[in-house]
């Protein structure tokens, strides 16, 4: 698949994206004094970005990439306990997996980039969503007595939707969407330094469900994404048969 780099309209500006579509990457954060807190993506050496993998590990402010979350959808569960998904049992959930699927970005969240000794805590909330009619955002993480939610858009964003996090941790998540479309996510990180004090910083992450439009080529630009998904799965079989 050749390298395609896609325009997004964000407001009433243009800003080019790359797509990150396979392959380890984190949603993480960094610290400059002079700067304060830096949200960013952490891309893993051999993710694949524009369709290539990276030959090392690269990092991209928020605005600047995409995640791509593929078909195929599968059922929301019954039973109350997915009520925070936002659809109802049965109806489509497209979702980027807690655990590594072959076929699907495998995204975390990390504070590595800090030194624990620097900090007293560390917190990231979801503040903002811009996305789909109907569409709904969810982030948890499996366990053996259901989800543990961690932020939820069903029943507004509050100050519910934000977590503790280890700071030089790492961890996965399943990220849940009920519509295809761009979704634009605010999170907001806030920690508290030993000697510079409470400190924040926003970015805004955008993840494109089976969809990643170009403003008069939707149709074209998410063929040749599928297209290339179709090219990669046929290769995948071939080699594996």
């Amino acid at each position: 698949m050749s390298a395609l780099v896609f325009s997004f309209a964000c407001g009433s500006a243009y800003a080019a994206m790359s797509v990150y579509s396979l392959g380890h990457a984190d949603i993480g954060v960094g610290y400059t004094t002079s700067g304060g807190l830096e949200p960013h993506w952490h891309l893993h050496s051999g993710a694949t970005v524009n369709g290539s993998p990276l030959p090392a590990d690269a990092e991209y402010e928020p605005d600047q990439l995409l995640a791509f979350v593929p078909n195929p959808s599968v059922p929301r569960p019954t039973g109350p306990m997915w009520d925070f998904l936002g659809n109802s049992a049965g109806d489509p959930l497209w979702y980027l997996p807690q655990s590594l699927q072959m076929t699907k970005p495998f995204l975390g969240i990390a504070s590595e980039e800090l030194n624990p000794d620097d900090w007293t805590s560390l917190k990231l909330s979801l503040v903002g969503m811009t996305g789909p009619t109907g569409g709904h955002f969810s982030l948890w993480q499996s366990g053996f007595s259901g989800p543990d939610v961690k932020m939820a858009t069903s029943d507004g964003i509050t100050g519910a939707d934000s977590f503790s996090l280890v700071v030089g941790g790492h961890d996965h998540y399943n990220y849940g969407f009920t519509q295809p479309g761009v979704y634009y996510l605010d999170f907001k990180w806030d920690g508290v330094h030993v000697t510079d004090g409470p400190v924040s910083a926003e970015g805004r992450h955008a993840f494109g469900v089976t969809v990643v439009p170009e403003p008069g080529e939707t149709a074209a630009v998410a063929g040749a994404v599928l297209a290339g998904f179709a090219l990669w799965r046929r290769w995948k079989t071939k080699r594996q048969a």
